[in-house]
Order: structure tokens, then C-alpha cells, then sequence
């Protein structure tokens, strides 16, 4: 009985080169769908990056604002201190906050000193380029002190004043006067995205528009009003 002999002959050339051709085809799909994941993640995670910076300014700052003239025992002068387009200072009494915010005790320790009656907490927002970068951010002062970042990143602002009779200004004549402010910012992302071009324009709620460079940043605009509950009481 004579028994079969093995097939040594292999695969040929062609089917070698068929076999690489689809191999390439199958990778380039695992790539390009790897890439485009890629991508989609990086944009998502600057948007979100962006926009979880605007927010938490933003509320900050409203919060603290919507405070502007508290004064229930009417013993102190609360109110607004500086209203420009860019920036905004006001105090008001904060003597429950456990902070001795304006170190009336004279014990020069104004992180743990005891807060007084009537006790006034004086602040201010603006633009200010804190690391020296050429990025500017939002940041906070209290008594013409250190200036602290609220928001990163921060590459314009307007305040636009509404006043008692209705009238809405860049530049308010009587600071008293203020009744509500309306916020436009637009904030941008902290890295560079090559694969995005950047090519819009932001209309703040008064002048011209903001037209930033066509670069490779997102960007996210906000516009809000904060009313002044305690001017004018």
C-alpha cells in the first residue's frame, strides 16, 4: 500500500500579495476608526474642559455679586466700588462668613481673625494674565490684595450695567445706581487642537464683535444677566 505524499508546495507569490493587501485594507480600517475615536475623545474632553471652566467662574462670580450692597443694619456704606466695562468691584457686609475679611481687629491675620459686626468684605473682578503667559484669566482680589484665578484661560469680558431708570451703560455715571449686571465672556480651551480650525465671532451684549484669531482653540461664549438684589434697598 503506498501511502500519500505531503504537499510541500506552500502558498505562491500571488496569494502571498493578496493575503498582504487585505491584511492592509483590514489595519488601515482598525486605524482610521482608532484614529477617528481619537480625535472624538480629544475634542470632547476640550469641550468639556472649557466649559467646566466658564461654569465654575461663572458661579463664583454670581454668587458673590448677587451679594453687591448687603448691608441689613445699614451701619456700613456698601455698594459697588469700581463699574468699567472690565472691571467690577464691590463690597458687602460679611461678618458670619468666619473669615476676618477686612482686619478691623488690627491683629493682621485676616485668615483666622474674628469676625466683627458689620464686618465688610471689599472684592474685585478683572482680566489679568497670571503666569505671565499671554493667556489672560479671570481672577479675584480682596482690598487691592493678591489677585486669585477664578478662570483660566479667560480671553475677553464685558460688564454692562442696567441702572435704576432702565438705562443700560458700558460706564455707569452714580455707581449707586446699579441695578443689575450683564456679563458676556468668552473663554477658550487650554491646548491647541491641529485637526479643529478655529473661525467664529462672538457678539458681547454691547459693541462690536469679538473676532479671536483663526487658530487651532475651542472656544465656548456666555452671556448673563445677575440682578443686584441689594442695591437700591
Amino acid at each position: 500500500m503506498r501511502m500519500k505524499r505531503m504537499d510541500k508546495r506552500g502558498f505562491t507569490l500571488v496569494e502571498l500579495l493578496v493575503a498582504m493587501v487585505v491584511s492592509g485594507i483590514v489595519m488601515t480600517g482598525i486605524y482610521s476608526a482608532f484614529k477617528n475615536q481619537q480625535d472624538s475623545f480629544i475634542a470632547q474632553d476640550q469641550v468639556a474642559e472649557v466649559q467646566q471652566n466658564l461654569r465654575a467662574g461663572l458661579n463664583f462670580f454670581t454668587h458673590e455679586l448677587r451679594m453687591a450692597g448687603y448691608d441689613p443694619d445699614n451701619a456700613v456704606s456698601a455698594g459697588f466700588t469700581t463699574a468699567t466695562a472690565s472691571t467690577v468691584g464691590f463690597s458687602f457686609v460679611a461678618d458670619n462668613d468666619g473669615i476676618d475679611n477686612d482686619n478691623a481687629d488690627g491683629d493682621d491675620d485676616t485668615t483666622t481673625g474674628v469676625d466683627e459686626a458689620n464686618e465688610m468684605n471689599q472684592v474685585q473682578y478683572e482680566l489679568f494674565d497670571d503666569g505671565g503667559d499671554g493667556d489672560t484669566d479671570l481672577v479675584r482680589s480682596v482690598y487691592g490684595g493678591d489677585k486669585v484665578v477664578i478662570a483660566e484661560n479667560i480671553e475677553n469680558i464685558q460688564f454692562y450695567y442696567t441702572l435704576a431708570d432702565g438705562t443700560q451703560t458700558l460706564a455707569p455715571g452714580s455707581l449707586g445706581d446699579i441695578r443689575a449686571v450683564t456679563v458676556s465672556i468668552l473663554a477658550r480651551a487650554d491646548r491647541p487642537d491641529k485637526n479643529y480650525t478655529h473661525s467664529g465671532t462672538y457678539p458681547p451684549k454691547f459693541g462690536a464683535e469679538w473676532v479671536p484669531t483663526n487658530d487651532n482653540y475651542r472656544r465656548r461664549f456666555q452671556i448673563i444677566r445677575i440682578n443686584c438684589r441689594n442695591m437700591g434697598l
